[in-house]
């Protein structure tokens, strides 16, 4: 019986893994799909920065 339920918290602890590891990718691929277009446009836009433009 113990074994049992261990084994039911061990299959939902590894679901709760699973959805929050999903989760995660799926939220960072839609943040790069959205955010890395915009600093090649400004990228563009702006020009090229050059070494004395970089912040420290």
């Amino acid at each position: 019986m113990f074994l049992c339920a261990n084994l039911m918290i061990m299959k939902f602890l590894g679901f709760l893994l699973f959805v929050f590891v999903f989760l995660m990718a799926f939220w960072g691929l839609i943040f790069l799909a959205s955010v890395v277009p915009y600093f090649i446009y400004v990228w563009i836009r702006e020009g090229k920065l050059d070494d004395d433009q970089i912040p420290l």
